[in-house]
């Protein structure tokens, strides 16, 4: 499952499918076709032995570990998620992204609700920094500064269609809400990356 918020809070929550129904919600990015052919039946001899050796290796990987299987978005996820309210100065939350050392913060409101995420990118764009030490910070809030709508997932959400959404939205992350609109956790792409290497049982082949 899907949900999607704004400065109101949810505005929707269904599956994958639906989710492209929404509005302003379109993919932006398409597989290309890999190229056919060889330059020479030297290359392929070549790609014909590497592919042996990876595979061999990757077999040998599989024998060699025996971790649990992993499917869904909490068993990979960041937990506890680290947040800001839209309250917040421009400053507090770069100081908060820099003692934490990541480059984006899901958005609350004083609720408690999602409404937003905001990037590093767009505090920098506010703040000038000498020697790691703030010396100007133009007005403005996290409000201002963050994106909205958001997409997030649910826990049990399939790792493969959260990597697919990430792939076809072009986004860096995605935040994880429970039913009750909760921040749970979130997903980088960093973390898909470390899953596939590190857990051989992990494809994100469909």
């Amino acid at each position: 499952m899907f949900a999607v918020y704004n400065e109101q809070g949810r505005t929707f929550r269904s599956t994958l499918e639906d989710l492209y129904l929404v509005k302003g919600i379109k993919p932006t990015k398409r597989l290309k076709q890999m190229a056919h052919g060889v330059r020479d039946e030297k290359e392929l001899a070549s790609q014909s032995y590497y592919n042996k050796e990876a595979i061999k290796t990757y077999k040998q990987m599989i024998q060699a570990k025996h971790e649990e299987t992993i499917y869904h978005v909490y068993q990979i996820m960041k937990r506890p998620v680290i947040t800001i309210l839209d309250t917040a100065s421009i400053t507090d939350c770069y100081m908060l992204l820099e003692e934490n050392r990541i480059r984006q913060l899901p958005v609350m409101n004083t609720q408690n609700s999602p409404i937003g995420l905001i990037r590093k990118e767009k505090i920098l764009e506010k703040l000038i920094i000498e020697d790691n030490v703030i010396r100007e910070a133009k007005p403005a809030s996290v409000r201002e500064l963050m994106d909205y709508p958001i997409i997030t997932a649910d826990p049990l959400s399939d790792i493969r269609r959260v990597a697919k959404i990430m792939y076809d939205q072009d986004l860096n992350c995605i935040p994880i809400t429970n039913e009750a609109d909760m921040f749970v956790g979130i997903l980088t792409r960093t973390d898909l990356v470390f899953a596939v290497s590190n857990f051989p049982g992990l494809t994100l082949r469909a």
